[in-house]
């Protein structure tokens, strides 16, 4: 028989054609930034084009902190020329990877093919709002975390796939240890997002973008094994009672949430996820969406946004498959019709709105905590 025809090349739209130019003019910005100090100084010392070189100065400044060093203080021309042709190879390199990224052509995701962990019209990262007043802790796995409060009850905090220095992370975590909680959020990202701080310049944020891929590159027995030898013998080591922790996870946490109950039942009393990411994540490493939910035996409270699939809104096949199989063990679910997904660590709280449901989310949060984790943990 005949083959078919082959289909016509897809066209690209205006909207994707703005987006590959975006892209090319910000990596040979970053190609400009790495030579701008080589160009600038080679200029100069070879006592030609100073008017260009003044000239480019300028404009470039800006990018002179992704520099990783100047010419000036190379001893001789040789040496520079050769710190030059290396830094010149690497921007090349930038520019051939935006030359590459023009020509690509626009393709329709495949059947299959590994989904994002955010639903279209998620928030994005917003600048951490407070340094918070716990501690950067060592676990006994050698893994960091950011550690508030004392007692014998304690939360596991999993942040959003934008790691634990952005947003209200560390200002969550605090108001939870004013509930009497000792309160650990792990960096299960095992240093991706470095802390810069509260409203670190634009350029660093962009050089943490590469992290974005920790989360999609994390596979559970990562995240467990760090559970077991990290977060648990430290919790034990200050003297948390076994069951008396609760899960809290943003997004991508979510799903750490939902895995962790199933995975270690005696281990945490219940699990509270604002904006879960599970369908995502598990359809990205090829797990059983449903067989997650039946291993489930805490109490679970998921608050739900207008950007997730409805499977996780009240009344969705997750509280149906919940309540099945663990029975009414205290299961809640509640949707922010007006909020977008990530709006807990991230929507802008100077909008009354805003700030409104972001407080109604944590009182959820911490009545739920204060139910059930005084109980101990579940009956399986």
């Amino acid at each position: 028989p005949e083959m078919p025809p082959l289909p016509p090349p897809a066209q690209r739209t205006e909207r994707q054609q703005r987006g590959i130019l975006l892209r090319t003019l910000a990596l040979a910005a970053v190609a400009l930034a790495m030579l701008q100090e080589d160009c600038v100084s080679c200029w100069n010392y070879c006592g030609g084009y100073q008017g260009i070189a003044a000239a480019l100065k300028r404009p470039i400044g800006i990018f002179r902190g992704l520099a990783s060093r100047g010419l000036e203080s190379a001893p001789d021309f040789t040496s520079r020329a050769s710190w030059s042709v290396g830094k010149v190879a690497a921007a090349s390199g930038l520019v051939g990877t935006a030359v590459l990224l023009t020509m690509r052509r626009p393709r329709r995701r495949r059947a299959g093919e590994r989904p994002p962990c955010c639903p279209r019209g998620a928030l994005g990262p917003a600048a951490a709002t407070s340094s918070g007043r716990g501690r950067m802790e060592t676990l006994p796995d050698g893994s960091q975390a950011y550690v508030v409060g004392d007692g014998q009850r304690a939360v596991v905090v999993a942040s959003d796939i934008f790691g634990i220095h952005t947003g209200r992370n560390k200002e969550i975590c605090d108001e939870l240890a004013n509930e009497g909680y000792l309160v650990v959020m792990s960096d299960f990202f095992k240093g991706a997002y470095p802390d810069e701080g509260a409203s670190p310049p634009w350029w660093k944020k962009l050089l943490q973008a590469p992290g974005l891929l920790a989360p999609i590159s994390t596979p559970w027995s990562s995240v467990e094994d760090l559970l077991r030898q990290g977060v648990l013998p430290y919790l034990d080591s200050r003297g948390c009672a076994a069951g008396q922790v609760g899960l809290v996870g943003f997004c991508w946490g979510a799903w750490v949430v939902f895995k962790a109950c199933a995975a270690l039942p005696m281990a945490f009393a219940c699990g509270a996820s604002a904006h879960p990411s599970v369908s995502s994540m598990a359809a990205l490493w090829g797990e059983d969406e449903g067989g997650i939910l039946r291993a489930v035996r805490a109490p679970q409270l998921v608050l739900a946004t207008k950007d997730e699939p409805e499977s996780w809104k009240p009344g969705g096949t997750a509280e149906t498959s919940l309540r099945a199989t663990g029975g009414d063990v205290g299961h809640l679910f509640r949707e922010f019709t007006s909020m977008s997904h990530g709006f807990v660590p991230h929507a802008d709280v100077s909008d009354a709105s805003n700030a409104a449901e972001v407080r109604r989310a944590m009182d959820y949060i911490k009545g739920f905590l204060g139910k059930h984790v005084a109980r101990g943990p579940p009956k399986v």
